[in-house]
């Protein structure tokens, strides 16, 4: 806003372009396209050659960069080709969020009241789309609003409606006043807001960091001649109350009735497992330092686990069954060794694995890879 351009407007250009190029969002450069022209119908950038030409430049510089680094996965230029490869599914090429506005409006109404729970939508998504037939992978649910409906329900949705127009009033006034840190803040926070309907990640980290300190710019007084009276009426207060109880009584059930080994193994019989991966002796996963199997009553199941490890110091392994030791044994770097498991002729029991030691690749500089490694484990058929 106001009539100061210079480097630093031009350098924070060249920033928010190569951020969005990073960020891989064809939706960011379809909403650039209409800022470009924006740009050129506002007047607000000088003459009419002037607005065209910072477009265009800008369109263009996004263009060649995306057009160099198509090969780079993840990168703007790489999910644009996607959208042109015949060989991808129409939901890699276009958008899958048809998809997945549908498989959130299904764990919605499976819980209407308290949601699935936070963060449940993504591991749950590919058995969502399997009733569908289609082999989608893990993901979000496309909008951050869709996903607050699915995951914490009618009480969790008020809520965040109540914080989106509190927060989209006091941004709106900051916005009016004019040029400053504070009205920049409040354009950002409504521009986000409304990013959030078409927004795959609800707050993630970084962006939750951003977002909460241009929050905070904007909450703070406003000058008293700017200011405008605010009263809640008694209604809002008592169902902003009503609904944070109502979401705590159905939270507190959902979570007793998801206290049980059973409800944790519902979707695999392992836990603390990573993908499975193929070596010159046969298929193989590695565990985390804490892993789990399930044993359904009188199962039987082989288990091998081997200590590959880049050091030589020995590792313990313990096993428990419902808090009681059953199996404690001390590996020595490269060696082995091979579990007959028995599932209980009465009932279905978790067997708990730890591990004393633990190691990730990338901190000992062997390689990229980030996981937490314990063992490696091979489950004969």
């Amino acid at each position: 806003r106001g009539g100061r351009r210079g480097r630093p407007d031009a350098l924070v250009a060249v920033v928010l372009l190569a951020g969005l190029l990073l960020s891989g969002s064809r939706a960011g450069f379809l909403l650039l396209i209409v800022g470009a022209l924006v740009l050129v119908g506002a007047g607000a950038a000088g003459s009419v050659v002037r607005r065209v030409t910072l477009a265009a430049a800008g369109v263009l510089v996004l263009v060649g960069a995306g057009f160099l680094l198509r090969g780079t996965a993840g990168t703007l230029g790489s999910r644009i080709a996607q959208s042109f490869d015949p060989n991808l599914p129409v939901e890699y090429r276009v958008s899958a969020r048809p998809a997945l506005w549908r498989a959130a409006w299904r764990v919605f109404l499976r819980h209407p009241v308290e949601g699935a729970g936070m963060g449940v939508f993504a591991w749950t998504f590919p058995d969502l789309a399997r009733e569908e037939n289609r082999p989608l992978m893990r993901d979000n649910p496309g909008s951050a609003y869709v996903q607050a409906l699915a995951e914490t329900g009618i009480a969790g949705f008020f809520l965040t409606a109540v914080f989106l127009v509190a927060a989209g009033r006091q941004a709106l006034a900051r916005a009016r006043l004019g040029d400053g840190a504070a009205a920049g803040a409040g354009i950002a926070v409504l521009t986000f807001l409304a990013a959030l309907a078409i927004g795959s990640h609800w707050l993630a980290s970084d962006v939750s960091l951003l977002f909460f300190l241009l929050a905070a710019s904007i909450a703070s007084p406003a000058p008293e001649s700017a200011r405008a009276p605010l009263s809640e009426p008694a209604f809002g207060k008592i169902a902003r109350i009503a609904a944070v109880i109502v979401f705590a009584i159905f939270a507190a059930a959902s979570a007793l009735a998801t206290a049980r080994p059973a409800e944790t193994f519902r979707w695999a019989s392992r836990i603390g497992f990573h993908q499975e991966e193929s070596g010159p002796g046969g298929r193989y996963r590695w565990t985390r330092r804490r892993f789990a199997l399930w044993l359904q009553p009188g199962e039987s199941r082989h288990l091998t686990l081997v200590h590959f490890s880049p050091g030589p110091e020995s590792v313990d392994v313990s096993a428990r069954v419902e808090g009681r030791p059953t199996y404690r044994r001390t590996l020595r770097a490269g060696e082995s060794v091979v579990l007959a498991l028995s599932g209980s002729p009465e009932r279905a029991r978790p067997l708990v694995f730890e591990v004393s030691r633990a190691f990730v690749p990338k901190r000992l500089g062997l390689s990229e890879d980030r996981r937490e490694l314990g063992l490696l484990s091979i489950e004969q058929p």
